[in-house]
C-alpha cells in the first residue's frame, strides 16, 4: 500500500474509481448482494463506514436507524458521521450491524479496524464485509500493476480464508460467504458486456474468477458458567499441628 497517500486520500481514489465502467459493474454486483443479506440484520443501530460506491440505498435493511460514517465530507455522498477508519467516534455494546465495503483494505490497519467493529457490536450483533479477492486475476492484475496505477490496485487485498482466521480470533462466526462479479479487470467495457455470461447467478461461485467477495459473520454470545458454592478442603499450612499454650510439652522461657 502506498503509504504517501493519506486515508481520506485514498476513500476519495477508490471512489473515484468505483466511477469508471469497471468501477461501476462491480458496484452492482456488490450492491446487490449487500440488498440480498440487509433483511436479515435486525436491530435498531446500523452502521456503514466508508462505502466506495455512488449510491447505496439501505431502505431493505428492517434496522430503522442507518448511519454512515467517512474519513471527510463527500460532495454528493450521503455522510451521517465523520471519523476516522480505525478510531470510531461509537459507544461500546450500542451497534446491532456494521457493513465494511472495502474499509479493510484502505486502512494502513485492518486489525484494528475490526477490533474497533468487535468492540462497537452488540452481543449476536452482525458485521457484513466486502473486499476484492487477491486469488484471483483480479490479485495477478495488482502484484503487476500496484506501483504504477491507483486505487484499488495500490490497496491491500485480503483473501477470504485470511479474514475467517482473524474474525475467528476475535470471537465471531463467519454465517455466510460468497464471490462476486467473475468478469477479468478489463477497461473495455463492451469487452466486459459480452463477458457476462461467466457470472454464476446466486450460486457460491468460483474463487479464481471472481473480483470480490462479500462475508457475513456474527458475534459470539459469551455465556458465563456460575461455580457451583461448594465446601472446598483447604490444605494445612504445616503438616504436623500446632500445639496450644495449656499444654505441657511447651518449654518456657524465663
Amino acid at each position: 500500500m502506498n503509504t504517501v497517500i493519506s486515508l481520506p486520500g485514498r476513500a476519495a481514489s477508490l471512489q473515484q474509481w468505483y466511477q469508471r465502467p469497471l468501477g461501476r459493474l462491480l458496484a452492482d454486483a456488490e450492491v446487490g448482494a449487500l440488498a440480498e443479506q440487509l433483511p436479515q440484520l435486525f436491530g435498531y443501530h446500523l452502521v456503514m463506514v466508508d462505502p466506495p460506491w455512488e449510491s447505496c440505498s439501505l431502505a431493505d435493511s428492517r434496522i430503522p436507524h442507518h448511519v454512515i460514517q467517512r474519513t471527510g465530507k463527500v460532495s454528493g455522498m450521503e455522510t451521517g458521521v465523520i471519523g476516522q477508519t480505525d478510531q470510531w467516534p461509537v459507544m461500546t455494546d450500542t451497534v446491532d450491524a456494521i457493513i465494511l465495503p472495502h474499509t479493510l483494505e484502505i486502512t494502513s490497519d485492518p486489525h484494528q479496524v475490526l477490533r474497533e467493529a468487535d468492540r462497537s457490536l452488540i452481543p449476536d450483533g452482525h458485521l457484513v464485509i466486502i473486499g476484492f479477492n487477491p486469488r484471483s486475476l483480479w490479485g495477478l492484475r495488482r502484484w503487476f500493476s500496484r506501483r504504477s496505477a491507483g486505487m484499488p490496485w495500490q490497496s491491500r487485498f485480503l483473501s477470504m480464508n485470511r479474514l475467517k482466521d482473524w474474525l475467528s480470533l476475535l470471537g465471531f462466526d463467519t454465517l455466510q460467504c460468497r464471490y462476486l462479479f467473475h468478469r477479468p479487470p478489463l477497461k473495455n467495457q463492451r469487452m466486459l458486456e459480452r463477458l457476462q455470461f461467466l457470472e454464476p447467478g446466486n450460486e457460491q461461485g468460483r474463487m479464481l474468477l471472481a473480483g470480490a467477495y462479500i462475508l457475513v459473520a456474527q458475534k459470539r454470545t459469551v455465556i458465563m458458567t456460575p461455580l457451583k458454592a461448594g465446601r472446598t478442603n483447604r490444605g494445612r499450612l504445616f503438616p504436623v499441628g500446632i500445639p496450644s499454650s495449656s499444654q505441657r510439652n511447651i518449654r518456657r522461657v524465663s
